[in-house]
């Protein structure tokens, strides 16, 4: 009876398993599952030039992508015009009529030159048959290090290259070389006779399935060899909300020892191995024991984090500079030192905030900072407003007004503002808008204004070069017709809840009925297929034209003006007009397909 596999979901277990025990035993990072190249750069790189390279992986011949995979292979061992790997190809010489299984040659020596590398890689030409196995043995025979095939498959010599490589490698010097196997859109059956390989040579095992995976596939490979993975910490303000390119180190768990330092913005190189890695916001995030794996991205995600920004206001309402200390809530701790106008990352969480004016120090207890929000706390001269929406930690972009006599501020929902003291009516451009009358903000404290439950409203018109954003979309009740407002495809709106008609100014306009908003959810209207009607005026020109849109019939659809006029206009036939002034230089019409452009070309003056 064959024996059955293990299940998918045991195998998983026991990986995860493995890797946990690992990062409990180690003491510090060590080196995992990959072999550094040598001092020498004794790297060769193996590479099928059969006829079955000529295959298509989409719109590219495999042999295309192949050639992009080794450019960023050696582009991540290298740098500039370091020594590189060799390289060997197979199947390049005689035609594929003569079954030439001894067909393999070695092109390039162990340290050639960037140049002689990138020649060779574009001379390779698929020609013959793919004596895999004899290319490996005689690559065995080269006693290199780490070695990296770079395939379509199979063995077209009837024999078992995983055997040939065992056979090759077992009892002689080189019995500690890796090889690593990266397969371009394998056939089934080639599949496992791939994997076989990868698992006798210690090395690891990469598919190319599409034109795009090609030159980070590369990159990926090279990490290995190179015995590196990539650390990448994402510092947000709340989930979902901005990157803060916070300063990051790479300590070794059990010694302490800074490895590396950088700043959050982008995934970092680091050596293979177990790490403490800690976040520099006040106070410091830290996360024990990340174990970062040959080629693997190991992705740390601190999202715990607000802002914290600290002013103090003269008897003017100007601002003053002055020294701040943020410490623990019960005051034993400093966590953050710095002037006032600056922002301050934090851990969310609850602070004592003081101002050293010299002759006096102010202080504020019990100063809350929230994940994901910008908390602001005002010393004299006035106090701070802050409009809040409990659905939503993150509101979208909503403007508010503060009217007072002969002034209005500008504030946005969620984010505290620094007001003068006073009495305000305040306008929130929420759908359809919100009024509150008399708000009154205080000297030294911050004054909550808490909207009614509402919901996200947005529209997204798509067409063949995606999303189409800027268009006007028009929000009205749906018993009388009024219009609360409108807001831009591809925005998103707080809208009180409700029921709404919603029309898009598009050629025709795009009507949306019945759209219900629901408290604490995203409603997002969506529609394809749009397309776009332009004008093309003749080189040089200068002039301003009208483009009109009309239906068969003659009836107005919509217009636009400007040296080249264009409209977003949905699948149809029409009737087009373009007028230079009062002047009609162009009428027809116009089919238009579904996420197309169609373009009226003007010829002479």
């Amino acid at each position: 009876m064959r024996p059955q596999p293990l299940p998918q979901d045991f195998l998983i277990f026991i990986r995860c398993a493995l890797a946990i025990l690992l990062a409990l035993s180690l003491p510090e990072p060590a080196l995992l599952a990959a072999q550094a190249p040598a001092a020498d750069g004794r790297i060769e790189i193996i590479v099928d030039a059969s006829t079955d390279m000529l295959a298509p992986i989409g719109e590219a011949e495999r042999i295309a992508l192949a050639r992009e995979f080794l450019e960023a292979l050696r582009a991540g061992l290298t740098a500039g015009e370091a020594p590189g790997p060799a390289l060997r190809v197979y199947g390049s010489i005689s035609p594929r009529s003569r079954r030439d299984c001894s067909d393999t040659r070695l092109v390039v020596e162990p340290g050639a030159s960037a140049a002689r590398w990138s020649a060779a890689v574009q001379a390779i030409r698929p020609h013959g048959i793919a004596p895999l196995g004899t290319a490996l043995e005689r690559a065995a025979a080269d006693s290199v290090s780490t070695y990296v095939l770079v395939t379509e498959g199979g063995d077209d010599c009837q024999v078992d290259p995983c055997e040939i490589w065992r056979e090759a490698i077992g009892g002689g010097p080189n019995r500690n070389a890796r090889l690593h196997v990266v397969a371009l859109a394998p056939s089934p059956e080639n599949l496992e006779g791939l994997r076989c390989l990868s698992r006798a040579g210690s090395g690891s095992f990469t598919i190319i399935d599409g034109p795009g995976e090609a030159s980070s596939a590369g990159r990926r490979v090279a990490l290995v060899l190179r015995n590196e993975g990539l650390l990448e910490v994402r510092a947000t303000l709340g989930r979902g909300g901005a990157r803060v390119p916070l300063p990051v180190r790479i300590e070794r768990p059990a010694t302490g020892e800074v490895v590396a330092g950088f700043t959050a913005r982008g995934p970092r190189v680091v050596p293979a191995g177990v790490y403490r890695v800690v976040i520099e916001s006040a106070p410091p995030l830290a996360f024990e024991r990340v174990m970062v794996l040959p080629g693997e991205t190991a992705t740390l995600d601190a999202s715990a984090l607000g802002r914290l920004r600290v002013e103090m206001l003269d008897d003017t309402g100007a601002r003053i500079r002055a020294p701040v200390s943020i410490r623990s809530r019960d005051g034993r701790r400093e966590l953050h030192y710095g002037l006032t106008g600056e922002d301050a990352v934090m851990q969310a969480g609850t602070y004592l905030v003081s101002v050293d004016l010299g002759d006096s120090v102010l202080e504020q207890a019990d100063v809350s900072v929230p994940a994901g929000r910008t908390t602001r706390v005002a010393f004299g001269g006035g106090g701070t407003l802050l409009i809040l929406t409990p659905e939503f930690e993150s509101p979208p972009a909503t403007r508010a007004l503060a009217f007072r006599p002969g002034e209005v501020d500008t504030l946005a929902v969620g984010v505290p503002s620094l007001m003068p003291a006073g009495s305000y009516r305040l306008i929130v451009e929420t759908l359809p808008v919100y009024v509150a009358e008399d708000v009154v903000v205080r000297d030294d404290a911050q004054t909550v204004v808490t909207l009614p439950e509402t919901g996200i409203l947005g529209v997204e018109l798509s067409g063949a070069a995606g999303e189409v954003e800027g268009i006007r979309v028009e929000v009205r009740e749906i018993l009388t017709g009024e219009t609360y407002g409108a807001i831009r495809s591809g925005e998103r709106r707080l809208a009180m809840p409700g029921r709404y008609d919603l029309e898009a100014r598009t050629v025709p306009r795009a009507r949306f009925e019945a759209v219900d908003v629901a408290p604490g959810q995203e409603r997002i209207v969506r529609r394809e297929g749009l397309s776009r009607l332009e004008v093309a005026p003749p080189t040089g020109a200068g002039a301003t034209y009208r483009l009109e849109v009309l239906t068969p019939g003659g009836e107005r659809l919509g217009d636009a003006s400007g040296s080249q006029p264009a409209l977003h206009v949905w699948p149809g036939e029409y009737l087009a007009r373009v007028w230079r002034g009062r002047d009609l230089v162009w009428e027809g019409r116009m089919a238009v397909a579904s996420d197309k452009t169609a373009r009226i070309d003007l010829v002479g003056p």
